[in-house]
């Protein structure tokens, strides 16, 4: 006769210290190795292994695990690696934006300083332009009037105005040619 010894199995609590101390060594060198997998460091790495771990310890109390532990604690170090590396290129974006920036700013003083000269330039160009065409010119380009208005203005017909924008241009196109830009 078979005796079949009948027992009914506690289940395991997953958070008890002495089952946590086990997920951990038996479970570790996986998780780094994971984790390395991703972020291809072993010092990074291990050190998100841990934070995980720890954050999971902190949080026994309230955390429900729906499945594995094991499975848990893998989702979890991978989506840790994942936004360390996210993290990482935040970073790395701000600093080279940081850096560029700096070299901007060193920069706009001799941008600055080009702008003017060129603005002299242009002035004393334009100012070497017949009268009528030079006045054409100051309204359209300087004080911003179109066409039509600067034709208003100065009664003149648009097509007059046109040709001497034309001429204006040309004349500045010419001059300013050895001006390096």
């Amino acid at each position: 006769m078979l005796r079949i010894a009948s027992f009914v199995l506690k289940p395991v609590d997953p958070f008890s210290r002495e089952s946590f101390e086990h997920t951990y060594k038996r479970c570790v060198k996986k998780l780094c190795a994971i984790c390395f997998n991703v972020v291809s460091d072993r010092e990074i790495a291990t050190e998100i292994v841990h934070n995980v771990f720890l954050s999971v310890w902190e949080r026994r109390e309230v955390l429900i695990l729906e499945g594995e532990m094991e499975n848990y604690l893998v989702r979890a170090v991978k989506l840790a690696a994942l936004e360390h590396i996210r993290t990482t290129m935040i970073h790395r974006k701000h600093l080279s934006g940081i850096a560029s920036g700096q070299r901007e700013e060193t920069n706009t003083t001799e941008d600055q300083l080009a702008f003017h000269e060129l603005n002299e330039r242009i002035t004393f160009i334009a100012s070497c332009l017949p009268p009528q065409c030079r006045e054409v010119f100051s309204l359209s380009r300087e004080k911003g009037l179109s066409n039509k208005g600067v034709a208003l203005s100065l009664h003149i017909s648009e097509k007059t105005v046109e040709a001497h924008l034309s001429k204006a241009l040309k004349y500045l196109k010419d001059h300013l040619r050895d001006y390096s830009l």
